[in-house]
């Protein structure tokens, strides 16, 4: 038995940035699933087409090669159409093509009628999933897929998330090409991404991510989280880790253990919160512990400046809290970043104008204005589809980087393409902000993604 896990190239989906200013970061559901397959003693790889940059023939010709008997494809609602033409270019009759991801844990019924070439799809954590696919168990006993037989399509029951994370291996990073991942503020190579929680117990309407983790909040144990931090730094030498849980500071004396077994090892390692905490759940003398241990950028999901569609999205912040938490974060000499989402529910362009004067006021050092993306299964798309309109002719549109594709009350695709370059072009193109950026350049590779980013910025605006 020999498994193949496959990263579709998302970088060939954002066709609004140039390719060479996309991010490229480890698949890490992917390597956690190899790493339960391989623990079990099954024949395990990992093809990531996006850090190799390989076109669909590229990845045809690389997994005929290896003539995997299951072929498992990871997909989020941009890229399940990548996932689709994969399937296509390699399924036979000798193999067995399985989808999991974000998509479709949403959608698992619609993406088998959309793909033949599916025979299985995963609905939420994969890792023990597959595991029971690879052991041959019968489908109809398996929770959490969904699959075709013939002509008819059956879906399970959904699998209980996995409640005890310590259990856990660590990812095969051995499988994976670690010197091709790079992002344009990494200041330390080689760099590595760890996820040392799942779940979140929040309610924001325009969110999926409960769709593959859950609600329920569950944490790694504080010296499991280290003992992967020392596997990755002894092994790998690894010089900068990227903490990618949507709520890492939930529980603040777990982030302080952690903190204090850093301290205590004294590692030549940074790190940041990169995929954006909380402002309500930090104080000051969490961020100074952070710091000390070796933190040195903390990422906020501030989504906006305006408190009444605070309010209407169900952030469950005020902006008095974000503004403390940016204000400690700079007092203790943290690097701070904001994700602000334009389109939120009830918005016109006095609410984004709020919105980018005050990720102005904030100063934050780096800030990210996206446009909102009306995903499937979020309270916001059913309310879009109702109420207003979703005009996108692929799942490739559901992109970040991509086209508004909704209107909504006095939200129209012309407003908020506006407001986005606005929002770009004042914030960066501060006097200010260039000399700020180029204070924070530590090495050639650094100025070089800089350098890549902001043309791509001046290109989109």
């Amino acid at each position: 038995m020999r498994i193949l896990l496959v990263n579709p190239n998302y970088r060939t989906v954002y066709k609004y940035v140039e390719k060479e200013a996309t991010m490229i970061q480890p698949p890490l559901g992917l390597a956690y699933i190899a790493a339960v397959l391989r623990e079990n003693s099954f024949d395990t790889r990992i093809l990531d087409l996006a850090a190799l940059d390989l076109d669909l023939e590229g990845a045809k010709n690389e997994i005929s090669n290896i003539k995997p008997n299951i072929i498992g494809i990871t997909a989020a609602t941009n890229t399940i159409g990548e996932a689709y033409k994969i399937a296509e270019a390699v399924k036979s009759k000798n193999n067995v093509v399985v989808v999991g991801g974000p998509h479709t844990s949403i959608l698992p019924e619609k993406t088998l009628k959309e793909c033949k070439f599916i025979d299985i799809v995963v609905m939420g954590e994969g890792e023990y999933t597959m595991l029971e696919i690879a052991s041959g168990n019968s489908l109809k006993n398996i929770g959490g897929i969904a699959y075709r037989v013939k002509e008819n399509i059956f879906v399970n029951k959904k699998r209980a998330p996995i409640l005890d994370l310590d259990k856990l291996p660590f990812p095969a990073w051995d499988l994976l090409p670690i010197d091709k991942y790079w992002s344009p503020g990494v200041r330390k190579y080689p760099f590595a991404t760890i996820v040392t929680s799942r779940g979140c117990p929040y309610g924001c309407n325009f969110c999926v991510n409960y769709t593959v983790h859950g609600k329920k909040f569950r944490a790694r144990s504080p010296e499991n989280v280290v003992a992967e931090i020392d596997m990755l730094v002894k092994t790998y030498a690894i010089r900068e880790l990227n903490i990618l849980d949507d709520n890492f500071t939930l529980d603040p004396e777990r982030v302080e253990a952690i903190c204090n077994e850093l301290i205590g090892r004294n590692y030549d390692l940074i790190w940041k919160t990169g995929n954006g905490i909380r402002a309500d759940r930090v104080d000051r003398g969490l961020l100074e512990r952070m710091k000390n241990a070796g933190c040195y950028l903390v990422a906020f999901g501030i989504e906006s400046g305006d408190a009444k569609i605070l309010k209407i999205i169900n952030k469950g912040e005020t902006l008095e809290q974000i503004e403390n938490a940016i204000r400690w974060s700079k007092d203790v000499g943290l690097v701070t970043e904001g994700f602000f989402m334009l389109g939120n529910e009830g918005e016109n362009e006095d609410t984004i104008r709020a919105t980018i004067d005050f990720a102005k006021r904030l100063d934050l050092d780096i800030a990210q204005f996206q446009v909102y993306i009306p995903l499937p299964g979020s309270s916001y798309y059913e309310k879009i589809k109702n109420e207003g309109e979703i005009f996108a002719k692929s799942w490739a549109d559901f992109n970040a980087f991509g086209k508004p594709v909704f209107r909504h009350g006095e939200l129209t695709p012309e407003l908020m393409e506006r407001m986005q370059k606005i929002a770009y072009r004042e914030y960066y193109f501060r006097p200010r902000m260039i000399l700020k950026k180029l204070r924070e350049i530590r090495s050639l590779k650094q100025l070089r993604a800089y350098l890549k980013a902001g043309l791509a910025v001046l290109k989109f605006t």
